[in-house]
Order: structure tokens, then C-alpha cells, then sequence
């Protein structure tokens, strides 16, 4: 009879007791339990990225209950620190000087991704080979290298003697890697604002053959639009082609973050699947929420996108020299030979402090 009463007792109470607030255990282990799913998804994507070892500050948020927790990563770098990213893009395995960086691109944020400033640098700037006596292209570098990680060295080496910067992330890409995205999301428009006329566009085989594009708008699949990219047979020479690179950055990116995470998952799986597998990065798992800060944030048609040149900022002078024998085409600091300190002066100025 006593135990009847108890568990009695132990009912009405339970039912008169004002109940104790919930702290969302459940919710927040569901949603936690979800977070760790696509963990493993995207982890298992990119385990092929190294490591970063010197970490900048980096935020990852995790939403669970309207609550947002903010985890914090050590940082060596100041919180003023700006981030710089540096793009180089090579033709890889099967084409002509597969190694050759002729897309060399930094862009330069906060770090998270905020006012964002590109920087080209045109693949014929003359440089001494780091710690040897010799000089060199700076797109030959890369290739100057024992390994991926010794190249990629040797041309942040040169980017601080140039520019003054250090490079904190850096993406390796290659030609094939472009061409298979483009693909996957089924081409782009581009705006030809000249006619194209290259009868000497390298071609497998170190053989050459004809491209050509009249003025207008055309929509290129994945394998033209790298001759887009790549011919350099115009009266602005490399420039003209660095102008090109900007453009298809820009198509590329906007095309790639309009597309829907549910409806457009296969694409999305496709370019991550060519990203990974044609690329050569430090960036890893714990750098992704800056890397699309800075992706979805930035605005191409707007950023301030600065190219080393003769002609608007008058800080190159081209000219020839003999490089391993043969005659070549170059350009060097407009006040002289292995003086970049007004290189340094402008990038530091289009920058701030």
C-alpha cells in the first residue's frame, strides 16, 4: 500500500511540479549529429590538403538552438593582419611547359575574407633564382623546385623580394582542372572585345595551331576557353591575356556561388572533385570558412585589381636578355635592374598599412 502511495505521490508531483526548463540536449545532439555527418563528407574531400601549420586567426561558427558559438584558432598574425592568397595557375602534365606558373595572382583580404584587392604579376618579370646567381622568369620558378612544396617556396620567395609580401595560402592549379569545371558547369559567356587571331597557339605533340575568336559575346566549353586564357598573340601581349584570366575569375565565380547547395548538388560534387584533384593547396578543412568568405563575398566587377605594367602604372620596362641560351622576351623594374622598391612602394600603397 505504501508503494502505491509513493509512486502516487511521485505522479502528482511530477504533474504539479512547474517542469524544469529544457536545455535542448536533443535538438542540439541532432544537430550536433549532423554537423558531424557532412564532417566526415567534407573531411573526406579534402584530406588530400596538408595541414597548414602556421595558422592565421580563423573562425569556425556552429549554430545549434539560435545559439552561435564562436571557436577561435591560435593565431601567430595580429588581428590587423590582411591575409594574402596566392593563385598559380600551370598548364600541367601533357602540355608545353607544364610547370611554368603563367597565371600568378595574389589577392589580398582581411581575414575573413573583407575588402579583398588582386594583384597580377605578369609571368616575364625578370628575378634572380632565389639564393643562387642567376637570373630567371619569375613563372620558371615553380618549376626550378625538387618538389611541389620546394617550388612553391622559391616563388613566395620571389613574391617578397618583389612585392614585399608574405604569402599566407596559396592554390596550385592546372589547365585541365579549369577545362573539366567550365565543363561541369556546362560553359561560360565571355565578351571577346577584340578579335582573336593566334596562328601559333601551342598544340599537343609541341606542335602549333590556329585560334581565333571575332569580337562579340561567346559561349565557350571548357576547351576553348583555355585558349581563351592562354593565347598571348595580341598587341598588349601577356596583358591582354592577364585581362582575360580576370574576366573568366570572375564568370567562374559567379556561376559557382549561384548555384543551390540541394538542386545543383551534382555540379557542385563535380567542381569539388576537379578542384580537388587538379590542385595543390595549403588550405585545409580548418581554412574553409575563410576561403568562402572570401569567395562569396568578393565582388570581381568591382575589386580594385592591379597589374604590374608599362602603361598605367609605369613600373615595368620590357626588353630581351639570353636566358639558357636563347634570346627571351622580358620585363624588369622600370628603375632599374633588381630594384623593386617601387614595386614594393605600390603594392604597399594599393594595400594600406
Amino acid at each position: 500500500m505504501q508503494d502505491q502511495l509513493k509512486e502516487l505521490n511521485r505522479i502528482v508531483k511530477k504533474d504539479l511540479m512547474p517542469e524544469r526548463p529544457k536545455k535542448g540536449f536533443g535538438k542540439f545532439f541532432k544537430s550536433l549529429a549532423l554537423l558531424f555527418f557532412f564532417g566526415i563528407i567534407l573531411s573526406s574531400l579534402v584530406y588530400v590538403f596538408p595541414h597548414f601549420k602556421t595558422a592565421l586567426k580563423r573562425e569556425v561558427f556552429i549554430t545549434a538552438q539560435g545559439q552561435t558559438m564562436g571557436l577561435v584558432f591560435p593565431s601567430a598574425a595580429p588581428v590587423n593582419h590582411r591575409v594574402n592568397l596566392l593563385f598559380l595557375g600551370i598548364p600541367g602534365e601533357g602540355y608545353i611547359g607544364e610547370n611554368m606558373t603563367d597565371t600568378i595572382i595574389i589577392v589580398n583580404s582581411g581575414t575573413k575574407g573583407e575588402n579583398p584587392i588582386g594583384i597580377s604579376i605578369p609571368r616575364d618579370l625578370l628575378v634572380k633564382a632565389p639564393s643562387q646567381d642567376y637570373y630567371t622568369k619569375i613563372n620558371a620558378l615553380y618549376g626550378l623546385g625538387k618538389d611541389k612544396e620546394q617550388g612553391v617556396e622559391l616563388i613566395k620567395s620571389a613574391i617578397k623580394e618583389v612585392a614585399g609580401l608574405d604569402i599566407d595560402y596559396f592554390i596550385v592549379f592546372d589547365l585541365e582542372g579549369v577545362k573539366n569545371i567550365i565543363d561541369s558547369l556546362g560553359g561560360i559567356d565571355v565578351v571577346v572585345e577584340k578579335d582573336i587571331y593566334d596562328p601559333n597557339f601551342p598544340a599537343p605533340y609541341n606542335s602549333y595551331e590556329t585560334f581565333s575568336l571575332k569580337r562579340g559575346v561567346h559561349h565557350l566549353d571548357g576547351e576553348t576557353a583555355l585558349k581563351y586564357l592562354r593565347s598571348r598573340n595580341a598587341p598588349e601581349g601577356d596583358f591582354s591575356r592577364i585581362k582575360r584570366q580576370q574576366e573568366v575569375i570572375n564568370i567562374l565565380k559567379n556561376k559557382i556561388t549561384s548555384l543551390n547547395f540541394f538542386w545543383d548538388f551534382p555540379i557542385i560534387l563535380s567542381v569539388w572533385k576537379n578542384f580537388t584533384s587538379h590542385t595543390y593547396t595549403n588550405i585545409d578543412v580548418t581554412d574553409i570558412k575563410y576561403a568562402w568568405n572570401l569567395i562569396s563575398k568578393t565582388n570581381l566587377e568591382t575589386i580594385k585589381f592591379a597589374t604590374l605594367d608599362m602603361q598605367e602604372n609605369q613600373l615595368l620596362n620590357n626588353g630581351t636578355m639570353v636566358l639558357n641560351g636563347l634570346n627571351a622576351y622580358i620585363l624588369e623594374p622600370k628603375v632599374g635592374r633588381d630594384n623593386f622598391s617601387a614595386i614594393q612602394a605600390y603594392v604597399k600603397n594599393l594595400i594600406g598599412d
